[in-house]
C-alpha cells in the first residue's frame, strides 16, 4: 500500500509538474501568440504603411535588390531611388523636382521613344547637319571661286570685247573717213560728169545745128545739082545709050532639062567661076527682070535652081522652085545678081535686118546677110564710094524717147548713138537715090538669090 502511494506521489507530481509546465507553455505560448499577433498586426500596419512606397514583390524585384546593394546600408532603397531620380531628372530636364511624366510629356512632344534615343537622334541629326554644313561650306567655298573665276573670265571677256569694240570704233571712224573722202569725190566726180555732159550736150546741138546748117546747104546745092542735071538729061534725050541695069544682066542659059530628075543643064562652069550651091532665078527672058513701080519689088522669076555639080563650061543644077504650070525649058535665061565670072560686085549692107525670119529685126542680122554676099563672090564695104553696085538697106533703127538732162550718161551716150545710126540710114538711102544707086531691101535681096 505505502508502495502505491509512493508512486502515486510522483505520478501527481509529475502530472502537477507536467500541468506546470502545460500551463507555463500555454501561458507562454499565449504570450507568444499575443505578441506574435500584435507583431503581425504592426507588420500588416507597416505594410499598410510602405505598401505605397515598397511592396513585397517590389522587394524582390533585381533592380531594387542592386540599389540596396548600391546604398550598402547608408541609405534607404526609397532614398537611393529619389536621390538617382532627382539626379535623372536634373540631367534629363534641369530641374531635379521634375516628375518623370514631365520627361514623358518631353519625350511625347519631342517624339522621342527615350530620352537616350533623342539624344541619339538630335546627335545624329546634329552630325548630319555638321556634314550638311560642312558640304554647304565646301561648295559655297566652290561657288565663291567659281565666282571669282567666272568674275575674272566676264573680266578678261569684257577686256577683250572693250579692245574689240575700240578697234572697231577706230575701224568705224577709218572706214566713216573714207566714207566721206569717198562721198566727196564721188560727189566731186559727178558734179564733173554732169559738166562734161552738159558740154557734151552743148556741143552736141552746136555741132547739130552746123550739121543742119550744112545739110541745108548741101540739100539746097544737090537740089541745084539735080535740076541741072535734068535740064541736061532733057539736052540729051534720044542721043545717049542707057542699056540694061546691072542688076537685070543676064548670067547664062538653061540648055538642058530633065523634068524626071527635076534637073536642068546650065551653059556655065568653072571656067566661068561657078561654085557648088550658087543659086540662079530662071526667067524666060532677061527683058522680064524689072523694078515693079507699084510694089518695089523684083519678079521672082519662074522658077529658082541650085548648082549641085560644077563642069568646065556647064553646070548641073536642081529645081528647088517652080512655077505650077510653067516649067523650066531648054532656052530659059539665068540671073543672079551677086554672081559675075568677069566683075565682083560691091555691095554696102546697113540697118536692122531678120535672117531668121523671127520677127525681130536687129543690127546683129546685117552680118548674116553680109555673109550671103560673101559667100556667093560679092565683096562688102562700109562706105557709100562711086564704085558700089547695090546698096542693102533694113529696116530703119528706132529711137527711144530722147532723155532728159538728168538722165545717166550711159542713156545719153545710147541715145546719141542710136540717133546717128538714124541719120546714117537716112543719109545712105537719101544718096543712094540721088547717085542712082541701085537699092535693096532684105526682100529684095532674097528674090535675087533665090533665098
Amino acid at each position: 500500500m505505502a508502495a502505491r502511494t509512493t508512486t502515486s506521489i510522483g505520478v501527481g507530481a509529475t502530472i502537477t509538474i507536467l500541468g506546470v509546465a502545460t500551463l507555463g507553455l500555454f501561458i507562454t505560448s499565449m504570450l507568444f501568440y499575443a505578441q506574435r499577433r500584435e507583431a503581425l498586426n504592426r507588420v500588416a500596419q507597416a505594410d499598410e504603411t510602405t505598401k505605397d512606397f515598397l511592396s513585397a514583390t517590389d522587394r524582390n524585384d533585381p533592380i531594387v535588390i542592386k540599389m540596396k546593394e548600391e546604398a550598402k546600408g547608408k541609405k534607404t532603397v526609397i532614398r537611393q531611388l529619389v536621390d538617382e531620380r532627382k539626379e535623372i531628372m536634373s540631367k534629363a530636364t534641369g530641374s531635379d523636382r521634375d516628375l518623370v511624366s514631365k520627361l514623358t510629356e518631353t519625350l511625347d512632344k519631342e517624339k522621342a521613344a527615350s530620352l537616350v534615343g533623342a539624344i541619339r537622334d538630335r546627335n545624329n541629326e546634329i552630325e548630319s547637319l555638321k556634314t550638311r554644313l560642312a558640304n554647304a561650306e565646301t561648295a559655297r567655298d566652290r561657288a565663291q571661286q567659281d565666282q571669282l573665276n567666272e568674275s575674272k573670265r566676264i573680266k578678261g571677256m569684257e577686256d577683250n570685247s572693250n579692245a574689240t569694240l575700240a578697234a572697231l570704233r577706230e575701224e568705224v571712224g577709218k572706214t566713216k573717213a573714207e566714207t566721206d573722202a569717198m562721198r566727196d569725190d564721188v560727189a566731186k566726180t559727178k558734179a564733173k560728169m554732169d559738166e562734161n555732159v552738159e558740154k557734151t550736150r552743148n556741143e552736141a546741138k552746136a555741132r547739130e545745128t552746123s550739121l543742119k546748117g550744112e545739110i541745108d546747104k548741101l540739100q539746097a546745092d544737090a537740089a541745084v545739082l539735080r535740076a541741072r542735071l535734068r535740064d541736061y538729061e532733057n539736052q540729051q534725050r534720044g542721043t545717049r545709050f542707057a542699056g540694061q541695069s546691072e542688076y537685070a544682066l543676064i548670067d547664062g542659059q538653061v540648055i538642058g532639062s530633065s523634068a524626071t530628075e527635076g534637073t536642068v543643064t546650065l551653059n556655065i562652069g568653072r571656067n566661068q567661076k561657078v561654085v557648088l550651091g550658087l543659086p540662079f532665078n530662071v526667067y524666060a527672058a532677061g527683058t522680064t527682070i524689072k523694078l515693079d513701080e507699084k510694089t518695089g519689088n523684083y519678079p521672082a522669076g519662074k522658077a529658082t535652081v541650085e548648082v549641085i555639080r560644077v563642069d568646065g563650061d556647064t553646070a548641073l543644077a536642081r529645081i528647088i522652085r517652080e512655077q505650077k504650070g510653067n516649067p523650066v525649058v531648054k532656052g530659059d535665061v539665068i540671073a543672079n545678081p551677086i554672081y559675075d565670072p568677069a566683075k565682083k560686085y560691091k555691095f554696102l549692107v546697113y540697118g536692122n535686118f531678120d535672117p531668121s525670119r523671127t520677127g525681130n529685126a536687129s543690127a546683129f542680122g546685117a552680118n548674116e546677110v553680109k555673109a550671103w554676099v560673101k559667100d556667093w563672090g560679092g565683096e562688102v564695104i562700109d562706105d557709100l564710094a562711086g564704085d558700089v553696085d547695090f546698096v542693102v538697106l533694113g529696116e530703119r533703127p528706132q529711137l527711144p524717147p530722147s532723155p532728159p538732162g538728168t538722165a545717166p550718161l550711159e542713156v545719153i551716150n545710147f541715145y546719141l548713138a542710136q540717133q546717128k545710126q538714124a541719120q546714117r540710114y537716112d543719109e545712105l538711102f537719101k544718096q543712094a537715090g540721088d547717085t542712082a544707086i541701085p537699092v535693096l531691101n532684105e526682100n529684095r535681096l532674097r528674090t535675087l538669090i533665090g533665098r
